[in-house]
């Protein structure tokens, strides 16, 4: 069928004009982030106050520290303590930073900077009552940190952590657009069942996609100050408003033109994105979708749908197989598991989330300890960064030729074989 839906950009002049406003743009946002820094350079030892995202110890020469991750006004950070700090997760302090040694792409990128005079301050996060409730929910404290991670974007337990890296799932513990599409999907549910009698009685005129789509981003939207502390979910949100407002005036969302102007306006108005793995993971993930859809078409029986979206699944996991492995080089062949794993959270998560407002969090709680109590084992496998290269080349000529995208697949393929191997062989 002919897609009738206008282009993003009529000629060259239209993308210019865009790309020169996306320009001015990321110069303001440079600029006033170059301010942020200069200002606080020119202080000795700048006094600032920020909230404690994660605190763990450390050991060098024998003698134990804290390492503290702290959110403030100017971006995330990392500092050490070596004093006898109780357990400060969340709560705020005051203290006194040292930015001697640290440029401006480190002042983007995240930094360690050396502290001294921590003052605990009495500001709660508002959040404390909700993280309350859930842990109240569960007997232990890794159940209940487990599901402050899911609805909270907390940091994940050790053990955790451990799992997801054995079975390659780490996407479904950090908030991001897998979890927009489900919430999405639940808020239309909702809000359908609830606005449908009143759009047939009242206002049958008005368009109820748009009106529900509508509601659902605000919801997103008001579910990202519950989070505060999310980019990939802030990431997700954006990119949904942005495809809202395609849909909205008539464009096709699924054109790759339309990603890559959505990922140049979010990098100009977010910078320091540039240097986030996760950002990169998640820009790939959706190319990898776009490409596809592009390259094979939907097919109409309810039957090979399900076919066709267990081959989208499996081809997105193996498409970012080199990519993920070259930061993060952590292998097991239980990550295959992560191909049924991932379509059944798709119904766990809303399942959960239904649990918890009812009080009744802690119902799989034996299961899932059962689950993480098992020992896994991974491989560190580290592509070279010529593979690395290569499948960044090949995804860019996936865009334009399909042989490229098989090459790609066949590369990753064959590179999670060699992986396999050696986990069983190779020592």
């Amino acid at each position: 069928m002919q897609n009738l839906s206008p282009p993003l950009f009529f000629n060259l002049k239209e993308r210019l004009i865009f790309c020169g406003f996306l320009c001015l743009i990321l110069c303001f946002t440079l600029g006033f982030k170059f301010y942020q820094f200069q200002t606080l350079k020119s202080q000795n030892n700048p006094q600032i106050t920020a909230q404690v995202l994660l605190q763990y110890t450390k050991t060098k020469n024998d003698k134990n520290y804290f390492v503290l991750k702290l959110k403030s006004d100017f971006g995330t950070f990392y500092t050490t303590s070596q004093e006898d700090l109780r357990d400060l997760k969340y709560r705020f302090l005051a203290l006194r930073i040292i930015l001697d040694k640290i440029s401006f792409i480190e002042f983007l990128r995240g930094f360690y900077a050396p502290s001294f005079n921590l003052i605990l301050l009495s500001n709660q996060d508002f959040r404390t009552p909700l993280r309350k409730a859930i842990l109240n929910q569960h007997n232990t404290q890794l159940m209940g940190e487990y599901y402050l991670t899911l609805f909270l974007s907390d940091s994940l337990p050790q053990a955790w952590r451990s799992l997801a890296q054995s079975y390659g799932i780490a996407h479904i513990f950090a908030i991001s657009g897998f979890h927009t599409g489900i919430l999405s999907a639940v808020g239309f549910f909702i809000l359908g069942f609830l606005y449908k009698p009143l759009h047939q009685r009242f206002f049958p005129y008005r368009n109820a996609f748009f009106d529900l789509g509508f509601l659902v981003l605000l919801g997103l939207i008001a579910y990202y100050f519950l989070l505060t502390q999310s980019p990939s979910y802030l990431r997700a949100i954006t990119m949904s408003g942005i495809a809202f407002f395609l849909l909205w005036r008539g464009l096709d969302v699924l054109q790759i033109e339309s990603f890559i102007w959505c990922i140049l306006a979010l990098l100009a108005f977010s910078p320091q994105l540039i240097f986030s793995a996760g950002f990169y993971f998640s820009c790939l993930g959706v190319l990898y979708i776009f490409l596809f859809f592009k390259y094979f078409q939907v097919p109409k029986t309810i039957a090979t749908r399900f076919l066709y979206g267990a081959f989208l699944n499996a081809s997105t996991f193996f498409l970012m197989g080199i990519v993920i492995y070259y930061f993060f080089p952590y292998f097991s062949p239980l990550s295959l598991f992560s191909l049924v794993i991932t379509p059944l959270f798709v119904f766990y998560y809303p399942l959960e989330l239904l649990l918890h407002l009812f009080g009744m969090g802690g119902l799989l709680d034996s299961i899932l300890l059962e689950w993480v109590s098992l020992k896994t084992y991974t491989i560190l496998l580290k592509p070279d960064i010529l593979w690395f290269i290569l499948c960044n080349i090949l995804t860019f000529l996936a865009v334009f030729y399909f042989r490229a995208f098989l090459a790609l697949l066949i590369l990753n393929l064959a590179y999670y074989g060699y992986g396999i191997y050696l986990y069983f062989y190779g020592f």
